[in-house]
């Protein structure tokens, strides 16, 4: 090729990265659309070519300095590191980023969720059948002899002496303990955290059994499903990524175990830090809305499974296209890939 014919070639890529730098402006690729900026990156490497292309069939000076100056401002604006704020960040992981995760996650969730279900069926049949092992089960036990003696008042009057704010932070945060520790353990292959589910989830089926068999079925419902489903759901959100910490370092692939867990042990963080939400939601119903005699047990259950298919449907549809697939690095800060 000859220098006349490099530069009849390459003149309108040059115009084109030009005009694409000038757009963007101080502002950045923000302001470059989707089709924009995968223009500037196809041409961004090929005009980096072009600086040596340029010296080696000695072009004059001028031109020179053009191109390089463009390879230069094409650099800074695909690789510069961005300042975001703390609020922005927040607001893409929940509005994106999490979603994404949790859906790319679901075989752990699904895993999680069956140990909690298969124990908790367990206990709850066991007490059922055999009425004296409830106190195998639930701690400190709870000495019903009939459904006379306990009714959902009962249950909620220890609740109201509480005062209500101290009591929220209270409740959430142990939700958050008992979570993170489902979390924390998975790092022992995962066994630690199918501990915590198979604990938690059998007190729950001897709490539920105990009560089924004094009657006692819909007061122990009425109580626990306003809060208790999301706060169950939050916890088995938290245990899945326990379980992804876990499988990572016991079945690394073919990857090195250390490689395995440094990818497993990012994914495991971000999942569980998207379930403070939904412990502040539980702890403030659990605190404001199961204590009251104001709202009927029925009003009671449907908040509460009405909160629970709220965060799944945001779990399961936010983030996705208008094709039904997720979004994933679509925001017009990220680097794409080259193509």
């Amino acid at each position: 090729m000859t220098p006349a014919r490099f530069l009849e070639t390459r003149r309108d890529a040059w115009n084109r990265l030009e005009t694409l730098i000038a757009k963007a402006g101080s502002r950045g690729v923000a302001r470059l659309t989707d089709h924009e900026l995968h223009e500037l990156t196809r041409l961004y490497p090929a005009v980096a070519v072009d600086v040596a292309r340029a010296r080696m069939y000695e072009i004059d000076p001028k031109t020179q300095r053009r191109i390089n100056q463009l390879a230069i401002a094409a650099h800074g604006l695909l690789y510069r590191r961005r300042s975001v704020r703390p609020t922005r960040a927040i607001w893409r992981f929940f509005r994106h980023d999490y979603p994404q995760l949790f859906r790319r996650l679901w075989v752990y969730m699904v895993l999680a969720t069956a140990i909690f279900t298969v124990s908790t069926l367990g206990a709850y049949v066991s007490v059922r059948i055999r009425p004296s092992t409830a106190h195998l089960f639930v701690p400190g036990g709870l000495d019903v002899v009939d459904e006379s003696e306990v009714t959902a008042e009962d249950v909620s009057e220890r609740y109201r002496r509480m005062p209500k704010p101290p009591m929220a932070s209270a409740i959430t945060t142990n939700n958050i303990s008992v979570a993170f520790a489902a979390f924390a353990l998975g790092i022992t292959a995962g066994v630690g955290t199918c501990y915590v589910i198979l604990m938690n989830s059998m007190m729950l089926g001897g709490f539920f059994g105990h009560f089924a068999n004094h009657n006692l079925s819909y007061e122990c419902y009425s109580f626990l499903i306003p809060h208790g489903v999301l706060e169950i759901f939050a916890i088995l959100v938290s245990a899945a990524a326990g379980l992804r910490l876990g499988l990572s370092l016991a079945i690394p692939g073919q990857v090195t175990r250390k490689n395995s867990l440094r990818a497993g042990a990012k994914e495991a963080v971000l999942l569980v830090m998207g379930t403070i939400p939904m412990f502040i939601i539980a702890g403030a119903i659990e605190a404001f809305v199961t204590p009251t005699y104001v709202i009927p047990g029925w009003a009671k259950i449907i908040i509460g499974l009405t909160v629970w298919a709220a965060v799944m449907a945001y779990l399961l549809l936010v983030g996705r296209r208008k094709d039904g697939k997720s979004v994933i690095g679509t925001g017009k800060a990220t680097v794409v890939a080259l193509t």
